[in-house]
């Protein structure tokens, strides 16, 4: 029987699902006659009872799952089960030994052992028996009600009440059912799930979620009614579509389709199976004690057929192969059925027949193996079945032994149930000798029954350590990902702004082009106006312009970016009304913007899926790689306008770059006019001394070199004898300049007459430090500088500047010459509401708050320069009143001339390479100590945008 069990499972093992036979052992027949032998037979029967117990053994030690029929319970005596005992006796303890190794409530006098189909860890997990479980609940519900009518609505009430579950009144079992059926809670979180996908509000999505899942199991325990959902059952769904109960006239082949919803229970063709299974239980009599006796035997034998199926339902499903959990992989050995001392008392030969006949009935093949022994003089009673020959021989290709190719094929041929023919085709009977084993003999040992190694990768364990790890991962993702995006995390992720690092390389940047929900720090306030006129806008038609500029650090130091974005704004609330709409898009290169590479790399890609992105205003620091960014803005078709950037190179070298600012060479141009008087005033004859201060290189600052450059140049030219300094460097973001210092005024010399100061506003403090404390004060020194030097807020008393120092810079524009003409900036400006005006970092407009040339928020003309930009863009983006490509807003900005803005008269016209425009705006500024001992500010020289005139103290008349 080892040698047959190995055979069994190694075939199951390569073709499951394959037909199983049901062994049948019975001690081989003699050939002697006479007392003797007929008392050496009853010996043997005596012996052969306990033949099953070393298989058992051997099952359990090998980890294979397996049920052993108890064969000392009660079967003879009292209980009217003696020799002469009837049929239903028989089918009532094969229905008690079905019903117990499906899972159901074991008596006081259990048929079946307790350990039920219980393997080892090598093993995947024990059987469910769902079906076998239902059967029971319907018994459960019949015997509740005995005496009434089994077609009353009083046994749907039973059914319902217990939760259709076997032993499931008590409402705390069925509170604790319904909040692990998964036919509930599944669909319950699919819904919860939906509601966070939809909801924006995650305290909200939690509370929708909790509330379904408590409305779901608080609703599928409601007494009287049908558990919610129950139709997902897959016990139910195979009640419903199996055809086993769909035979006879009245069988309504529609039924299931109508009831699957939240509620069980409309009226009509479900009610119908259900009565035909409840009616074969009462008039069965079965598990009714003595009340079986003289019942309708077609219903016992339907209902026992029944109850076999369920039971092959659920071993089949336990085995199924390309399932989810792959289970049938997972269970590599069939289960095994030990059924000892079989008989026509005790159930046995009924549990044979009834298998073998509900096997012939159906098509499917099931994985049950079942191993009985039965008496001698009981084997009569399994006719017409298959016996062992062990000589048989199997076909070539077989890899099965020939014993088994015989018996399949003769069940092919002979599959019939035995009702009518006594056919039972499963059965192999195996005659088998009790005679001890000879000296020397050792018993065979099952092969390996443990699951392929290979599953556990498909296991609880592994999709455990699976999913650890891909929250692991998940938790990195979503770290990297917030640590490189602006707005990043695992679910989605913002790619238009990148956190970079800073110009001190120990902080991080937000960087890019601001989409979605992206904010920069200290603009927050202008975005989100920026964004409500875009919202408004929606899809009626307009152009796009993306400002550019620095907007990172803390609040003092975004005073560019803020005051340049605030010029924007302007521009697009008071074109709100035009034809064509403008959108602003804000984009930040970072502090100094130190990081614009990657800006640009960002906008760019964003401009290749937004095509209405026409241009670009800001860019307003000239660095090592503005070049490089011009070369690929032009790439992409994407004009610049600039208003603040000074680069001589950008303004002659490429075509795409269009800018307001007067370049540093053209600056420089203006400012010999001051130098040169400044080195004629030197009466020894000798050449007056100069000297050029920049920042290091290694800040990435092209402004400074152009303006070292260019000063040096100058300065040679008003006859100064220029001595060229060290740089200084910004160890930890601060200038140092105590070399420099010392080289201009150390040990008692006469300091240099002009000092041309080609560093940052933001180190001019710690120049004037050095001058007062280290320079003589009898002796006076002009500081000369470039536009960045306006930013500085030297006309203010904020910096005290020593008696003996005079500052010489020019301002970008002239406002009060732009301002003496016909303007709407300062109106437009002045319309918008308080709040707007708040929120813009409009605050100190003068003493009647509105906003003028002379207003100390807008004396630099940052905002003027960007709005001056932004007007010039939009209206070539928008020529002829309708949207403009990027292309034909580049060809129209060569066309513009525009007058009337915020520093004069804006022409592009007859620009080219090489020839940079004209007509640039300027205020040489001249600031000094007073006798007050505050700052005294005088215009020395000064040109609106647009005049080609020589520049002049005061403003023209026209």
């Amino acid at each position: 029987m080892i040698e047959i069990l190995n055979d069994l499972s190694q075939g199951f093992r390569k073709r499951n699902p394959m037909a199983l036979p049901e062994v049948v052992l019975h001690p081989a027949r003699s050939c002697a006659e006479g007392p003797a032998a007929q008392e050496n037979a009853a010996d043997e029967n005596a012996d052969f009872g306990q033949i099953l117990n070393p298989i058992g053994e051997e099952l359990a030690s090998h980890g294979v799952p397996f049920a052993k029929v108890r064969s000392d319970f009660a079967v003879g005596g009292e209980d009217g089960t003696g020799p002469e005992a009837p049929v239903w006796r028989a089918r009532d303890h094969a229905l008690r030994i079905v019903r117990e190794l499906g899972g159901g409530a074991r008596e006081g006098n259990p048929r079946v052992e307790h350990s039920t189909w219980v393997g080892d860890n090598r093993q995947y997990r024990r059987y469910p028996f769902p079906r076998s479980a239902l059967l029971s609940t319907i018994e459960d519900a019949v015997q509740g009600l005995r005496g009434d009518n089994v077609q009353s609505a009083q046994m749907m009430g039973q059914l319902n009440s217990q939760g259709w579950r076997p032993n499931g009144t008590r409402p705390s079992a069925r509170f604790r059912e319904a909040a692990k059926d998964g036919s509930k809670t599944v669909p319950a979180l699919l819904i919860a799930l939906l509601a966070t996908q939809v909801g924006d509000n995650v305290r909200y999505a939690v509370a929708f979620t909790v509330l379904v899942l408590v409305l779901v199991v608080v609703l599928s325990v409601l007494p009287g009614k049908a558990p919610l959902l129950l139709g997902l059952r897959r016990e139910i769904r195979w009640f419903l579509g199996t055809t086993y109960l769909n035979q006879g006239p009245h069988a309504d082949r529609r039924e299931g389709r109508r009831w699957r919803t939240l509620r069980l229970w409309p009226p009509g063709s479900v009610r119908q199976r259900l009565n035909a299974v409840a009616t074969d239980i009462a008039a069965g009599s079965l598990l009714d004690g003595a009340a079986a006796a003289g019942a309708d035997e077609d219903a016992q034998r339907r209902h026992l057929h029944l109850r076999v199926h369920a039971l092959r339902e659920d071993l089949r499903d336990a085995h199924r192969v390309w399932s989810l959990d792959l289970r049938g992989r997972k269970r590599p050995t069939p289960p095994v059925l030990l059924l000892p001392k079989a008989d026509d008392r005790n159930g046995g030969i009924e549990l044979i027949k009834a298998l073998s006949d509900i096997r012939s009935i159906r098509s499917e093949l099931d994985p049950l193996l079942l191993v009985a022994t039965v008496p001698l003089d009981r084997v009569d009673d399994l006719q017409h079945t298959v016996e062992w020959n062990s000589a048989a021989s199997a076909p070539l290709d077989a890899k099965l032994p020939g014993w088994y190719t015989e018996w399949n094929r003769a069940r092919r041929v002979n599959q019939s149930p035995s009702i009518a023919t006594g056919q039972l085709p499963w059965v192999l009977r195996v005659p088998v000798s009790v005679a001890p084993p000879g000296p020397g003999s050792s018993r065979p040992s099952l092969s390996r029954a443990g699951r392929p190694g290979w599953t556990w990768l498909w296991s609880l364990p592994a999709l455990v350590l699976v999913l650890l790890a891909v929250a692991a991962g998940a938790v990195v993702e979503d770290r990297h990902r917030a640590a490189t995006y602006c707005d990043g995390g695992l679910l989605a992720s913002n790619h238009d702004s990148v956190r970079k690092r800073a110009q001190n390389q120990q902080d991080t940047e937000c960087v890019g082009v601001a989409t979605g929900s992206v904010s920069f720090e200290g603009v927050a306030k202008v975005q989100k106006l920026i964004r409500e006129a875009n919202a408004e806008i929606g899809d009626d038609p307009h152009v796009t312009l993306v400002y550019a500029g620095p907007l990172s650090g803390v609040d003092d130091e975004l005073v560019k970016g803020l005051e340049e974005l605030r010029g924007a704004y302007a521009v697009q609330r008071a074109n709100r009304n035009e034809s064509v709409k403008l959108k602003i898009l804000v984009a930040n290169g970072g502090k100094d913007m130190y990081n614009q590479r990657t800006l640009v790399d960002r906008l760019v890609d964003l401009s290749r899926r937004d095509p209405s992105i026409v241009g670009v205003v800001g860019m307003g620091r000239d660095m090592t790689d503005s070049e490089e960014v011009q070369a690929e803005l032009r790439k992409a078709s994407l004009p610049v306008v600039s208003g603040t950037n000074s680069s001589t190179n950008l303004a002659e070298d490429y075509p795409n770059f269009f800018g307001l600012a007067a370049t540093d060479k053209w600056q420089n141009d203006q400012l010999l006019g001051i130098a040169k008087p400044l080195a004629d005033e030197s009466q020894s004859g000798s050449k007056p001394r100069a000297v050029v201060l920049a920042r290091t290189p290694a800040s990435h600052d092209q402004y400074t070199r152009e303006q070292k450059k260019y000063s040096e140049e100058m300065l040679t030219a008003a006859g100064f004898d220029v001595t060229m300094l060290d740089d200084y460097e910004l160890p930890n973001g601060r200038a140092t300049m105590d070399d420099q210092i010392a080289d201009m005024c150390g040990d008692d010399q006469i300091p240099p007459r002009a000092v041309y100061f080609a560093g940052r506003s933001d180190d001019v403090t710690t120049l004037l430090n050095g001058l007062r404390f280290n320079c003589r004060e009898d002796h006076p020194i002009a500081v000369l500088g470039g536009d960045d030097l306006s930013k500085a807020k030297l006309n203010t008393d904020a910096i005290p500047i020593p008696r003996n120092v005079t500052f010489y810079y020019p301002i970008l524009t002239a406002l009060e010459c732009a301002a003496a003409r016909s303007t709407d900036f300062y109106s437009r400006l002045n319309q918008l509401p308080a709040g707007v005006k708040k929120d813009l970092g409009l605050k100190d407009l003068g003493p009647e708050g509105k906003a003028t040339w002379r207003s100390p928020d807008l004396a630099n003309g940052q905002t003027a320069l960007t709005h001056d930009a932004t007007e010039v863009l939009y209206h070539a983006a928008t020529a002829d009143g309708r949207p403009r490509n990027r292309a034909e807003t580049w060809a129209n900005l060569r066309q513009q001339k525009v007058s009337g803005l915020a520093t004069g008269t804006i022409d592009f016209t007859g620009i080219a390479p090489h020839r940079p425009r004209k007509g640039y705006g300027i205020t040489l500024m001249q600031v000094g100590h007073g006798k007050d001992g505050s700052n005294i500010a005088t215009v020395k020289l000064r040109q609106a945008a647009g005049s080609t005139d020589k520049l002049a103290q005061d403003c023209p008349k026209s």
